[in-house]
């Protein structure tokens, strides 16, 4: 950002649904969703007024999406935007698809080529294969599988996952596509000979666990757009308002400080980002509050509802949301439709014949090294 004309006037209200922490498998909540409004100027004093109307109105403390209904919530939230059309503000919203998260980091963990050395880089750092490595991991674990490993992971289990390994390699053999079934075998056996590059992070204080959690991916990627909206309008936070989580309150305060004044870069499957040392604080003042004495925070409840919901009566209010939002999911279905994008692009891009040229000499060499990674196997 530029040196110049910098203020601190963007505020944050988030809210989550679907809470979880390390309990991604109840098949009773199997998304989980965090939303944040974020706004050039404060519209707290703004929404005041709407908010404390329809209280009375309902007799109701505070306005819950779920407590009013379709009618309602359709009467209120046309009256807010009607309100914050004033205002230059976003809707962040991250969906998750809680019992994916175990493909993601089986893969995110254990396929990385920088410690799975049998791993060639492409299948890792390109979306199309980095997303078919996904689903097929997600199609061979069944849900005992999943479940293991999951916990396995959170305990630093490491001879648990290498046995859970060895379950994975011989289902390999049912993998149509014969390379994807040769690089899946390759990746997990590296694994179960070479347990010692597989040293996990988690487990290493008591409360590390969360930082793998939907509630803490979502809140990552909620902070990486921040960043991204600050830099856009060349401006900074003023403050960050999270409704109250007792659980998760340390590791969001902690991530609120890793984060600030850092520079974000993208990371695959809802990782921690990469972070390097920017030039100043973006994050502002971060604050947990309830919602019953903070309106904002009522009006982001309403919208993440709003959001969650599939229903005619809503389509036309919806919207309106939508074209406010700015949105970011971690699911299967997101990952087959990354693939199904991925290969159309291959399908249909124009190569002229140096990039064909080059394009088969790159492959010749990917092969070259293969077989030299294979020979120094035997």
């Amino acid at each position: 950002m530029s040196e110049k004309l910098i203020e601190s006037n963007v505020f944050i209200y988030a809210d989550e649904s679907g809470h979880s922490g390390k309990n991604i498998f109840d098949e009773s909540s199997p998304l989980y969703y965090q939303g944040a409004i974020v706004s050039v100027n404060d519209i707290e004093d703004k929404v005041k007024p709407v908010i404390e109307k329809y209280c009375r109105e309902f007799n109701v403390e505070r306005l819950h999406g779920f407590e009013l209904g379709e009618e309602r919530v359709n009467t209120i939230c046309n009256e807010l935007f009607a309100v914050l059309d004033a205002f230059d503000w976003s809707f962040h919203c991250t969906v998750i698809e809680k019992r994916y998260i175990v493909a993601t980091k089986f893969v995110d963990t254990l396929f990385d080529p920088f410690y799975n050395k049998s791993i060639l880089p492409f299948w890792y750092e390109l979306p199309l294969f980095r997303h078919i490595l996904c689903l097929l991991i997600d199609e061979l674990m069944d849900e005992p599988l999943a479940k293991e490993f999951w916990n396995s992971y959170l305990k630093d289990d490491i001879d648990n996952v290498i046995l859970l390994c060895n379950q994975l390699i011989k289902k390999t053999s049912s993998i149509n596509d014969k390379r994807l079934q040769e690089m899946t075998f390759d990746g997990l056996s590296y694994v179960i000979n070479n347990k010692e590059e597989f040293t996990y992070l988690i487990g290493k204080k008591r409360s590390a666990y969360k930082e793998q959690t939907p509630n803490i991916i979502a809140f990552s990627s909620l902070l990486k757009y921040i960043h991204d909206f600050c830099s856009e309008r060349n401006t900074l936070v003023k403050e960050f308002i999270h409704d109250k989580s007792d659980e998760f309150r340390g590791t969001k305060r902690e991530y609120h400080r890793r984060f600030t004044g850092v520079k974000i870069e993208d990371t695959f499957f809802g990782s921690i980002p990469i972070m390097t040392r920017g030039e100043r604080d973006i994050l502002g003042e971060f604050n947990l509050e309830s919602s019953l004495k903070n309106y904002s925070l009522q009006v982001t409840d309403l919208f993440l509802w709003l959001f969650q919901r599939e229903s005619v009566n809503l389509n036309e209010i919806k919207e309106q949301l939508v074209c406010k939002s700015n949105e970011f999911f971690i699911s299967r279905q997101m990952s087959n439709m990354i693939v199904d994008m991925e290969m159309y692009k291959v399908n249909t891009t124009f190569l002229s014949e140096d990039e064909l040229s080059k394009g088969k000499e790159f492959i010749k060499n990917v092969e070259k090294v293969r077989v030299k990674s294979n020979e120094g196997k035997s």
